[in-house]
C-alpha cells in the first residue's frame, strides 16, 4: 500500500519526537521531569549545556577545630601535593581513683601509657613509627569566647620526654600499645596515692600538679596513626605489687578526662609543592597557578573554592528561560589516590562568603570509582537550587561553593583531594546545565 507524503512526514515527525525523548531520558537524573512544563503554543528547546565557565582556586585555611572528636592522631606524612604534615595531640589525665595501698609490703613496678589503635593509618603501615610522650606544663584550656581547640593551637611541655615508642603499628591487628613512662614520675605518683596526698585526692590540685600529656612524632616518623581518645581507650596505668602470702600485681588507671579538651595539632610545610606560596602570606591560589589543579585537605590547610561568575547572565538567553537541573562533576587526579593514599569517601559542597567563611552545607557528593580504567572516577553534586538562587541574589549576598570532606573526616583523617579544573588535560571539572528555552 502506498503511503501519502503527509503520512511519511507525520511518521518521521513521530520518530523524531520519540528519539528526542529517548535522548533526554538518557541524560535524566533522579528528580528530573519534563512533565507539565511545555507550552504547546510556543516553540520549546530542551538544551544541555556544558560550557558554563567555572573558576577554581585553592584557599588557605589556618584554623580547623580538632577538639572533642574522640580521635587522637600523631605522626608525620610527606605528600607530593600538600607537603609534609606533622601531627601531635594534647589531652588531660584525671586524678587516680581512691585506693588503699598498704604502706608496708607494697612497691611500685612501672608507669605506662596505654593507647588503643582505632584502625586508621595515613601512609605505609609497614614502616616503623616513632613518637614521644611529654608532660604539659600549662593548663590545657579553650581560649575565651571560643568553643574549640584548633589545629594550630599548642601548649608548652617539659623539654625531656617521659617516654617513647618506636616500632610497627598494625592498625587492624594491634589492639593496644603499652608505652613505658618515667620511673621517677611513677614512683612519685605511687607514693602520693599510697599516702593519700591532697595532690591526688583533690582533682583541682591534681590538675595543677599534672596538667596533661602531649604525644608528638620524632623526625624518624613517616606515618600518621589514629587512636581512640576516650577514658576507656587512653589512660596512664600505674603498676604496683603487694607482698602478701602470694605476691599480687595490681594497677591503678589514670584515665583521660575532659574529652572536649583533647585535640590534634597539625602543621604543614608546603615547600616543594604547588602550594608552596601558602608558607608565606598568600591565602588563595587560582588553579591556573597550580597546574590546573585545586586541592582540599583542611587539616593540612587547603580547601577548594568554586565560583560560577556568569550565573546571572543565563536569564538573557531567551524570552523565557527555565533551569531544570545543574550537575557538578569533580574528577580527582588519577594518580592522587593510589594506595596507601585514598580519596575522601564523602565530600560536602558548602556555600561560602567573600571571606571564605562557610555559611551553609548544600549537599554531599556521590563518589563513583572507575576500578577498571582509573580515569572516570568522579564526585557528582546536584547544585540546581544553588544556581537558581544565585540568579537573583545581590552581590553582597552572593555565595561561592566550597568543596571539603565531611566535618568528621576533616578533623580525624588526612584523606585529601586533588581535582582538575576545566582546562586540565586529563581530569576535567564538568558542569552540566539542563534548561528549557521558550522562543
Amino acid at each position: 500500500m502506498k503511503r501519502t507524503r503527509y503520512q511519511i512526514i507525520r511518521q518521521l515527525y513521530s520518530y523524531s519526537a520519540v528519539l528526542l525523548l529517548a535522548i533526554l531520558s538518557s541524560c535524566e537524573k533522579a528528580g528530573f521531569s519534563y512533565n507539565n512544563i511545555v507550552d504547546n503554543n510556543q516553540q520549546t528547546d530542551y538544551i544541555l549545556s556544558d560550557t558554563l565557565t567555572v573558576q577554581v582556586s585553592t584557599i588557605k585555611q589556618d584554623s580547623i577545630p580538632t577538639s572533642g572528636t574522640g580521635v587522637l592522631l600523631t605522626g608525620r606524612k610527606a605528600d607530593k601535593y600538600f607537603g609534609t604534615t606533622t601531627i601531635q595531640s594534647y589531652f588531660q589525665i584525671a586524678q587516680p581513683p581512691a585506693t588503699d595501698i598498704p604502706k608496708t609490703g607494697s612497691q611500685f613496678d612501672s608507669l605506662r601509657l596505654i593507647m588503643h589503635p582505632n584502625g586508621y593509618v595515613a601512609g605505609d603501615s609497614l614502616i616503623e613509627q616513632s613518637f614521644e610522650v611529654y608532660r604539659v606544663t600549662n593548663t590545657i584550656q579553650i581560649a575565651k569566647n571560643l568553643y574549640y581547640l584548633y589545629n594550630n593551637n599548642s601548649f608548652p611541655t617539659e623539654a625531656t620526654p617521659l617516654g617513647s615508642f618506636r616500632g610497627i603499628i598494625r592498625p587492624h591487628t594491634d589492639k593496644q600499645l603499652s608505652i613505658p613512662l618515667s620511673a621517677d614520675l611513677g614512683q612519685q605518683l605511687f607514693a602520693m596515692v599510697r599516702d593519700k596526698s591532697p595532690d591526688v585526692t583533690d582533682n583541682a590540685k591534681f590538675m595543677d600538679f599534672f596538667k596533661g600529656l602531649n604525644i608528638r612524632p620524632t623526625a624518624k616518623s613517616a606515618t600518621v596513626s589514629g587512636f581512640g581518645a576516650a577514658d576507656t581507650s587512653l589512660y596512664v596505668r600505674l603498676y604496683y605489687h603487694v607482698n602478701e602470702l602470694i605476691t599480687t600485681v595490681k594497677y591503678i588507671d589514670l584515665k583521660m578526662q575532659a574529652p572536649n579538651l583533647q585535640f590534634n595539632q597539625a602543621i604543614t610545610d608546603h615547600t616543594g609543592t604547588p602550594l608552596a606560596p601558602f608558607n608565606g602570606n598568600v591565602n588563595s591560589l587560582p588553579s591556573t597557578a597550580t597546574g590546573n589543579v585545586a586541592f582540599s585537605q583542611p587539616l593540612m590547610g587547603a580547601a577548594i573554592r568554586i565560583d560560577i561568575p556568569y550565573i546571572k547572565s543565563l536569564a538573557f538567553m531567551g524570552q523565557y528561560f527555565k533551569i531544570m537541573k545543574v550537575y557538578l562533576y569533580l574528577q580527582p587526579l588519577s594518580d592522587s589516590y593510589i594506595a596507601p593514599d585514598r580519596l575522601p569517601p564523602r565530600l560536602a559542597i558548602c556555600q561560602a562568603d567573600k571571606l571564605n567563611q562557610v555559611t551553609d552545607t548544600l549537599a554531599y557528593g556521590e563518589l563513583r570509582i572507575d576500578k577498571e580504567f582509573n580515569v572516570n572516577t568522579s564526585y557528582t553534586f546536584d547544585i540546581t537550587n544553588y544556581v537558581i538562587k544565585e540568579q537573583t541574589v545581590t552581590d553582597y549576598n552572593s555565595r561561592s561553593l566550597f568543596v571539603t570532606p565531611s566535618s568528621m573526616d576533616v578533623q580525624t583523617t588526612l584523606d585529601r583531594l586533588a581535582i582538575g579544573d576545566q582546562r586540565n588535560p586529563k581530569n576535567k571539572l564538568k558542569i552540566q546545565l539542563y534548561y528549557l528555552l521558550y522562543k
